[in-house]
C-alpha cells in the first residue's frame, strides 16, 4: 500500500511543478526557468517507476481481502445451484422412494445428507453474516427435519441487535465455527440420541468489555435423549475415549478463543455448551 501513497505524493508534487512550469513560463530559456522544468521531468519518471508496482500492491490488497471478488462470488452461486438443483434433487427422490419402502435408517441417513447439502448451499454465500442470521437460516433447515423424525424444536436466540441493545453477535469465520459446533450437535442428536425435544437457546452471559469486537454470549443445544455413554464433564484429549466429532467441536471453540462443556443434562439427554 506504500507505494499508492508514494504515487499519490510524486503525482501532486508533478502537478505543483507543471504549474510552476506555467507561471515561469517567461524564463523558460534562463537558468531558474529551468528549475521547474528538470523537477517535473524527475517527478514524471518516478511516477512512471511507481504506478506499476502500486497497481500490484492494490492487486495483492484484493487478493488478501476477506470478502471475496465478484467473479468468486459468481462462481460459488453457479456451484450452489449446481448442488441444489442436482444432488439435492436426488436425494429429494431418494427419500420418496424410501417411503415406499421403509427403513427407518436409510431415511434418517438421507435426511441427514439432505440437511447438510442445503447448509452447504447456504454458507457458500454467507461468508460475513451475523451469528443470528446463520441461525435463523438454521432453524428453516432443521424444524421440517426434526419434525418428521417425531422431535420437538424449542427455540431461544437472542439479538442484541433486533433488541436495540449495544454490542453484536459474532460474524464471518468465528459465526461460521460456532455453526459448525451447533451442527455438529445436532448431528448426534438425530443419529444417536433417540431423543423427542431439542432446545437451542442463546443468551448474554457478562457486560461487553471495550476491547471485545463482539458481545459475550453462551449457546446451549440440548436433547432429551440417552445421553452419552461414555463421561463426558473431562477432556481426555484422545479420539477413543470422546470420538472425533466432539473433538473437532473442542478444537473449533478453541480456535475462537471460546470454552466447550459437554455435560448430562438434568433430566436425562445431554447438553452441549459453548461460551466466548
Amino acid at each position: 500500500m506504500i507505494y499508492v501513497w508514494q504515487s499519490l505524493l510524486w503525482g501532486i508534487q508533478l502537478l505543483l511543478w507543471l504549474l510552476c512550469f506555467a507561471q515561469d513560463s517567461a524564463a523558460l530559456h534562463s537558468l531558474q526557468g529551468g528549475y521547474p522544468a528538470l523537477g517535473a521531468l524527475i517527478s514524471a519518471g518516478t511516477l512512471v517507476w511507481l504506478l506499476p508496482k502500486a497497481y500490484r500492491s492494490l492487486l495483492w490488497r484484493r487478493r488478501k481481502s476477506v470478502r471475496p471478488s465478484r467473479e468468486v462470488q459468481l462462481e460459488r452461486r453457479r456451484m450452489a445451484a449446481a448442488l441444489h438443483d442436482g444432488v439435492g434433487s436426488q436425494l429429494v427422490h431418494l427419500i420418496s422412494l424410501s417411503e415406499q419402502h421403509p427403513d427407518p435408517a436409510m431415511r434418517l441417513a438421507l435426511e441427514q445428507c439432505l440437511l447438510d447439502l442445503r447448509l452447504i448451499v447456504d454458507s457458500m454465500d454467507a461468508q460475513d453474516e451475523s451469528l443470528a442470521v446463520l441461525l435463523a437460516r438454521y432453524r428453516h433447515r432443521l424444524q421440517p427435519v426434526l419434525e418428521r423424525q417425531g422431535m420437538s424444536l424449542h427455540w431461544d436466540v437472542w439479538d442484541p441487535e433486533v433488541l436495540g441493545e449495544s454490542g453484536c453477535l459474532p460474524r464471518g469465520t468465528m459465526a461460521r465455527e460456532i455453526m459448525a459446533v451447533v451442527q455438529e450437535s445436532i448431528s448426534n442428536v438425530l443419529q444417536h440420541a433417540q431423543a423427542h425435544e431439542v432446545w437451542i437457546s442463546l443468551a448474554a452471559t457478562a457486560q461487553t468489555d471495550a476491547s471485545s469486537v463482539f458481545v459475550h454470549a453462551c449457546l446451549s443445544i440440548e436433547d432429551d435423549g440417552k445421553g452419552l455413554a461414555q463421561a463426558v464433564g473431562q477432556d481426555t484429549g484422545t479420539e477413543s475415549s470422546t470420538g472425533m466429532g466432539l473433538l473437532n467441536m473442542r478444537r473449533r471453540a478453541h480456535a475462537i478463543g471460546g470454552k466447550l462443556e459437554i455435560q448430562h443434562r438434568i433430566g436425562g439427554g445431554t447438553k452441549i455448551t459453548i461460551t466466548w
